[in-house]
């Protein structure tokens, strides 16, 4: 009988232990990620932000608010294969970061980007606070 608690608690604590937090973040670098880099929605993306992140999908709103206002969505601007993936974090101070190599395939063409990607707790939330892209030399 007490080998059988021990068991299950030592394999209780290794599955709960392997779970990533939902809010984790790494969660919501790679929800930023989806949203602002494979769907091209700012607004999803803002979601995630907080700062100069929010501050500069602000400015992306305002400069495609025209468009949007005559039906034009995020998905109309489809870029072709979008593949996004997340390198190891690293820290700077009380923040986060995450780089990410982002691949647009389109026409037979390949387009590559890095993107680092910052978080800070704000309020007790992980939030994205800064987006640094650069296309990458060829």
């Amino acid at each position: 009988m007490f080998r059988s608690a021990v068991i299950a608690t030592l394999a209780l604590t290794l599955a709960l232990g392997g779970c990533k937090k939902k809010d984790g973040a790494e969660h919501v670098a790679d929800l930023f990620a989806e949203a602002y880099f494979e769907h091209a929605d700012q607004e999803k993306a803002k979601e995630y932000t907080a700062l100069g992140a929010t501050v500069m999908l602000d400015e992306e709103l305002r400069a495609v608010e025209k468009i949007r206002k005559e039906g034009y969505t995020p998905s109309d601007g489809a870029l072709g294969d979008i593949r996004v993936h997340r390198g190891p974090s690293s820290t700077r101070d009380q923040r986060i970061r995450f780089p990410y190599e982002v691949v647009v395939r389109n026409e037979g063409m390949e387009n590559v980007r890095d993107a680092d990607v910052e978080l800070a707790q704000i309020q007790g939330a992980w939030k994205v606070v800064r987006v640094g892209v650069k296309q990458r030399a060829q």
